[in-house]
């Protein structure tokens, strides 16, 4: 089944679908794995900076809790002064917590959560840490953060944990604008390389489109008149091959070309012979006649009366013979007209004429039944005058003395219809899907030459016709050519 060209996906297409999905995918990988590189690297730069920021604020807080353990006293003011410094310091921090060893919030940045004691596992997990912890998670007040929690520790004395949280707002906008900036390269990089890889695929397919418009184009009658594009490359030779392949496919259309016109003029001769002995007899009687009158004139040749009638008589006799004659050499001498409008009743005309006699000869009920006006069909009209020919010559064969042979035309499905019919001995089963075929016959040797059907199938297929038969053995037979009109060649 044959795809219509509105479906079918190209070459260029194809290519540029895969490589260019290819090519995506691994940018759009790339592009991935450096922002996933870059993500740990900011965060890990604002962890370590939150890190710096809850080392060097511990100093203070551990000073002031000792500071108010050695006075007997609250450390909360100093505690306070020192958490409202830092978060007028740095603006990312949202909260500063001090929890004591027992999970006692003993200063915090909202005053809400003063002197609250948090029991909760996770705290309890952090008043036993020993070194800094940083984690970002989104919470419940302040959304997305990230908390460091340092111990307040003097030597093996625990005093608490220093809990600070950061706004990880800053971190979100940076690595938007590295998705952002990672997504505008690749998408430029995916285009850029699209549109390079249309531009190559473009030339490749640019040459195999001209091949094949080249094959599309080419004519074995005549040499090729297009360029080709000439590459140092696999399409070049592809080109080359191709150009070789026409040189060899015109050499041996040449070659085929002569050898039809070797077949055809075989059996043309062998036609020729065939009416070559019906012109013997039909001349035969002509020539007794003259012979008879010469034979009178001498006898007689001071009968003046006499001789001028049967000199009128010899006249008249020459004439008939050289109208058969001419009937036959002009058969013999017909070189092809090519391709030309011709009324199809008129070539079969000219056949009855030249086979007259021997459908006298044998006494053939004969009718010609002709669909008038027949249009024109463009045809070479002596190939089709050969086709007939032979098709008549094997019905007066195969029909015996008073047979029937009917020849009708018609105009059928945009194509002309030709049906010879007689009621000779028929074709048998056994040789019906034989007859077509080369040098096949039935005929005794020397009456045949086994072409006639072969080469008049050749010539009707050649003018975009069929030749079908109907065979009823003993009964009748019937052959039926059909021609387009408008695609005969």
């Amino acid at each position: 089944m044959t795809i219509p060209s509105k479906y079918r996906v190209s070459l260029k297409q194809k290519m540029i679908f895969i490589i260019g999905g290819i090519t995506a995918v691994m940018m759009a990988v790339i592009s991935l794995s450096i922002l996933i590189y870059w993500r740990g690297i900011i965060i890990n730069a604002h962890q370590q900076k939150a890190k710096a920021v809850t080392i060097a604020f511990s100093s203070p807080i551990i000073n002031a809790i000792i500071y108010g353990q050695n006075k007997n006293s609250s450390s909360d003011n100093l505690l306070e002064t020192h958490i409202k410094d830092l978060i007028d310091k740095v603006d990312e921090i949202k909260s500063v917590a001090v929890i004591n060893h027992k999970g006692v919030v003993i200063a915090h940045s909202n005053f809400a959560y003063y002197n609250s004691t948090l029991s909760d596992s996770r705290t309890k997990k952090l008043l036993t840490t020993d070194k800094i912890i940083t984690a970002v998670y989104k919470h419940n007040e302040y959304g997305w953060i990230t908390e460091t929690v340092s111990p307040l520790r003097i030597g093996a004395k625990n005093l608490g944990i220093l809990k600070i949280s950061f706004d990880t707002e800053i971190i979100r906008e940076e690595i938007s604008s590295v998705f952002f900036l990672l997504l505008t390269l690749t998408s430029l990089l995916i285009g850029a390389t699209i549109l390079v890889l249309y531009l190559i695929i473009g030339r490749l397919t640019d040459s195999l489109r001209k091949l094949i418009e080249a094959m599309d184009k080419t004519d074995f009658e005549k040499p090729a008149n297009f360029p080709l594009p000439k590459r140092n490359d696999e399409i070049g030779f592809l080109v080359e091959r191709f150009e070789n392949l026409q040189y060899r496919l015109q050499v041996s259309k040449s070659k085929l070309v002569e050898a039809q016109k070797q077949v055809y003029h075989a059996e043309k001769l062998a036609s020729i012979g065939r009416l070559a002995s019906g012109v013997a007899h039909e001349i035969n009687n002509p020539l007794n006649g003259l012979r008879s009158c010469l034979y009178a004139i001498k006898k007689e040749p001071n009968n003046h009366e006499q001789s001028t009638e049967y000199i009128n008589l010899m006249d008249e006799g020459i004439t008939y013979i050289e109208n058969v004659i001419q009937k036959l050499l002009g058969f013999a001498r017909q070189k092809s007209k090519e391709i030309e409008p011709v009324n199809l009743n008129e070539i079969i005309s000219k056949v009855i004429l030249l086979l007259e006699y021997k459908l006298r000869q044998k006494q053939i009920d004969f009718s010609f039944n002709q669909h008038d006006p027949l249009p024109l069909i463009k045809v070479d009209p002596l190939l089709i005058q050969e086709v007939i020919m032979n098709l008549m010559i094997n019905s007066l064969d195969a029909v015996s003395n008073n047979g029937k042979i009917i020849i009708t035309t018609s105009a059928k499905d945009n194509g002309l219809v030709l049906s010879i019919k007689d009621n000779g001995i028929g074709i048998s089963a056994e040789h019906s899907d034989y007859i077509f075929d080369p040098f096949f016959t039935t005929k005794d040797e020397g009456e045949g030459t086994g072409l006639g059907l072969s080469v008049s199938l050749g010539i009707i297929e050649a003018h975009g016709g069929s030749i079908k038969v109907k065979s009823i053995p003993n009964q009748e037979t019937e052959f039926t050519v059909y021609l387009p009109i408008e695609e005969s060649k």
